[in-house]
């Protein structure tokens, strides 16, 4: 191509060569900036959707395998369906009826949750359900039934009882696999439910009863509310070894594993609508119990179920479901009282389950294991109440939806109410993120208050549940010259997270002198978090799960905040005893709240006083207990001082590290105490196999999830995937715009030019060119330039 150099001196006109149109095309194709952005944007683009369909791949995967489409005609009444992606097409059910028989001796409740699996479609099925249960339950026992066969499970290192699991499910034999996945959540697998065909799986555990300012208590959870998921996929690796592949109902159901929630494909259940389950005959429940707290009582309720109970002629009480079962939406919470003369100062009871030795008799020993029972005396006098620099934290994430977030409102702003002068207060609302109402906790004026309270009236329910964040910035808030303030932090959420570990490690290391006190909320709050947030918070927990009893609850709660602790607690046991005592550190105890510990003692039964003495509004106090007036507990004290045992060893994992050399130690700890006393555990699976092949091999096995309801109360939240892994559709939405972005910038520079040169014919004939100046008029103009 022909080019001319422009200079100072003139050029004559016919000489001079503008830029062709040709040539600006070709130099813009040209360009290999250009194409090199292109390429990474495409790039980027493909990754972004590769990343897409790979979360696709285990919602596809998981609809394949769980078994065939069907449409409203292809089912008979009383079938249970999943909705699907697909319109009109359904994936049938397994359906579950579940009895909870319940005997209460003493200080311990022995639960046998009875869970019947009912296969009505036509496929042979594998059903996979996440079980909630108590948060100190402690599992030792599981037993299969098909017709009139009975199969004891047995405890199994996790890897070995899953690969019996895997194998005896492909040899079509019966089999279940009962896996921990959280304190209070485990996953329940039943292979090889033939067409038409009940399984009846029994769970036996035990739980401390709780007792709290004189009424003794004990939940039973039947649903959960899903758990936030935060971090970024890592893929479906599985950390506890078990290769298999997830499985869920359809693209909205279980979540996908994280970096912050390894786990998180197996406790995220697919969640369904009580209404729609219970229509088709399904999740229903019996509870019944038989109480023999050996103390006359005065009252029995349960705040959230009509039951009916009367007290037999053997002094125990009877206690059953008014109308025979409930929907499975809701905790099961029953609340006995002992008449005012009998309330106890202190109960102690007995286990000494004897290890044989040889044939001989010889080398068999004898360990004894006790549960106590303390309270310390009541405050002296009338206490003195500290200034307090209140941070309030509230939870307004999307599972806080419906009858959750009014509780939690309504108990903010009854708090508000009690604040005094001289108290500072702050309140942060967090869901996606966190915002603090003001910069700095303020005082307690009537203004501020208002500006509060204004500010709580519209919070609203949506988001994720990003607790960290909340959690930094709630510890953050005390000023240095602040430290004559006794700092407390109210959390009140549903605890629904599945990265707990990391926020129990996160407050450990910036509660400082702050108190953390958690309100959980909601039907079915995750009681794991609440309990051991309160406890490395060294605070307390209350659960409201009713509008009816924001009050009441509240009014417990302010009860001990506003009241002196029993500090410094130290036990002194008689000398010579070889003790091993849960929990190994005394908490700070509240008032009306007793010391409750289990024991382990190497030995025959124990003799002489066990002594508690520590500070109570400054003074010094001391209790002491006769030890050889234990009363017999029956059996389960043991197992539940192993399930203390094991709670407290992997707090000091938490602190060491899971992966270090210390961690590592401790998991054979673990190991050992849970195949040592039959428990499920972190490491330990329960699994049965029955011997006999039940499924021919020319049958295919289908796979069914079988749903959680919706909790009471709650707004069903058909997503539950991690922050950063939007979805199968909002990745293709971002793939869409990156593409888009690509053709803008690869369009751009077109569109640039042609505007450039729009630009320059409108300048042409706006403005005289010198090169091209004939009239008079331009070449003056040209001159004077």
């Amino acid at each position: 191509m022909n080019r001319t150099i422009f200079s100072g001196q003139r050029i004559p006109r016919e000489l001079v060569v503008l830029p062709t149109e040709e040539y600006y095309r070709r130099r813009y194709r040209g360009s290999r900036r250009g194409r090199w952005l292109l390429f990474v944007v495409t790039v980027l683009a493909v990754l972004v959707a590769a990343v897409g369909a790979h979360a696709d791949d285990g919602s596809t995967n998981r609809t394949n395998s769980a078994g065939k489409l069907v449409t409203l005609d292809d089912v008979a009444a009383g079938d249970l369906l999943f909705r699907t992606a697909d319109r009109g097409q359904y994936q049938p059910a397994v359906h579950l009826h579940s009895r909870a028989r319940i005997a209460v001796r003493g200080l311990l409740a022995e639960v046998t949750l009875q869970q019947e699996f009912i296969n009505r479609s036509n496929d042979w099925r594998e059903a996979v359900y996440v079980l909630p249960l108590p948060d100190r339950a402690a599992v030792n026992g599981l037993e299969i039934r098909v017709g009139k066969r009975r199969i004891v499970g047995k405890v199994r290192e996790r890897k070995k009882a899953a690969q019996i699991y895997r194998a005896a499910r492909a040899a079509g034999k019966h089999a279940v696999l009962l896996e921990q996945q959280r304190p209070n959540l485990f996953t329940n697998k039943v292979a090889n439910i033939a067409p038409g065909e009940t399984v009846r799986v029994d769970i036996h555990y035990l739980q401390p009863v709780a007792y709290d300012s004189g009424t003794f208590s004990l939940r039973l959870p039947t649903t959960l509310t899903p758990r936030y998921i935060p971090g970024g996929v890592t893929g479906t690796n599985d950390v506890t070894g078990d290769v298999e592949q997830p499985l869920a109902a359809n693209a909205s159901g279980w979540a996908l594993p994280t970096d912050q929630v390894p786990d998180a494909d197996k406790i995220t259940p697919f969640m369904q609508p009580a209404d729609e389950l219970t229509g088709s005959g399904s999740h229903r429940i019996a509870i019944s119990a038989t109480l023999d707290g050996g103390l006359p009582l005065a009252q029995i309720s349960s705040p959230y179920h009509d039951i009916d109970f009367h007290k037999r002629a053997d002094g125990r009480y009877q206690i059953a479901l008014r109308g025979g079962d409930a929907v499975m939406d809701r905790d099961f919470v029953l609340n006995w009282r002992p008449r005012a003369s009998a309330a106890p100062r202190a109960a102690l009871f007995v286990e000494q389950p004897a290890v044989a030795g040889d044939a001989a008799g010889q080398g068999a020993s004898v360990n004894t294991y006790l549960q106590l029972l303390l309270l310390p005396p009541d405050a002296p006098g009338k206490s003195r109440r500290l200034p307090r620099e209140v941070v309030y934290v509230i939870d307004t994430s999307g599972s806080m939806g419906g009858n959750s977030i009014r509780q939690a409102k309504e108990s903010l702003l009854l708090a508000l109410s009690r604040l005094r002068p001289g108290d500072r207060f702050n309140v942060i609302e967090f869901n996606s993120s966190s915002r603090a109402f003001f910069p700095r906790p303020l005082a307690a004026t009537a203004q501020n208050i208002q500006r509060a309270r204004d500010a709580v009236e519209g919070l609203q329910a949506r988001g994720g549940t990003e607790m960290a964040a909340a959690l930094r910035l709630a510890f953050s808030q005390q000023l240095p010259a602040d430290e004559a303030l006794v700092r407390q932090v109210i959390f009140i959420t549903d605890g629904a997270v599945g990265n707990e570990r990391g926020l129990f490690e996160l407050i450990q290391q910036s509660l400082g002198d702050a108190r953390l006190f958690t309100v959980g909320i909601g039907s079915a709050p995750n009681s794991h978090f609440m309990h051991k947030a309160a406890q490395f918070g060294r605070g307390a927990s209350v659960t409201i799960g009713d509008l009816g009893e924001v009050r009441e609850r509240m009014q417990a709660l302010f009860a001990k905040l506003e009241n002196p602790l029993a500090t410094d607690l130290q036990l002194t046991w008689p000398r010579g005893l070889k003790v091993d005592a849960y929990p190994k550190r005394i908490p700070d105890l509240y008032r009306g709240e007793p010391l409750q510990l289990v024991a382990h003692i190497d030995g025959g039964a124990p003799t002489g006083e066990l002594l508690l003495h520590g500070r109570l509004a400054g003074q010094q106090f001391s209790r002491s207990l006769a030890l050889d007036r234990g009363h017999d507990g029956g059996s389960g004290i043991a197992s539940l001082w192993a399930r203390s045992k094991i709670g407290a060893l992997r707090d000091r994992q938490l602190a060491v590290g899971e992966r270090s050399e210390a961690g590592a130690a401790l998991r054979e700890q673990i190991l050992q105490l849970a195949l040592d006393h039959q428990l499920a555990s972190p490491y330990t699976s329960f699994v049965a196999v029955e011997e006999k092949v039940a499924r021919p091999q020319e049958k295919t096995l289908e796979k069914s999830a079988v749903p959680n309801a919706v909790a009471r109360g709650q707004l069903l939240q058909r997503q539950t995937y991690p922050q950063t892994a939007a979805g199968l559709s909002a990745q293709l939405l971002l793939s869409a715009l990156l593409l888009a972005a690509g053709g803008l910038l690869r369009r751009g520079r077109q569109w640039r030019g042609s505007l450039l040169r729009q630009l320059r014919e409108r300048l042409r004939r706006l403005l005289p060119d010198p090169r091209r100046a004939r009239r008079p008029l331009e070449a003056a103009l040209a001159r004077a330039r």
